[in-house]
């Protein structure tokens, strides 16, 4: 079993940080976008596991290569 994303302490950490001060965030408006940036990766994440187990228990069907990368 796969086990949850955690993005207290890792490069996502930064690199939403980046991603806004870019932006142009600052302040307390920063951190209301980082928490929403955090929580909305958080769920993406979650969502990705339970789809991973899904299909690791055979009760969803995985994309194949060729859905992946098309035919050649």
């Amino acid at each position: 079993m796969l086990r949850p994303f955690s993005t207290s302490d890792d490069s996502f950490t930064m690199e939403i940080l980046k991603d806004l001060v870019s932006q142009g965030y600052s302040g307390d408006e920063l951190l209301t976008k980082f928490a929403e940036q955090r929580a909305g990766m958080k769920k993406a994440v979650g969502i990705l596991i339970d789809e991973a187990d899904e299909i690791a228990e055979g009760t969803r069907e995985g994309a194949t290569t060729e859905d992946i990368f098309g035919e050649e």
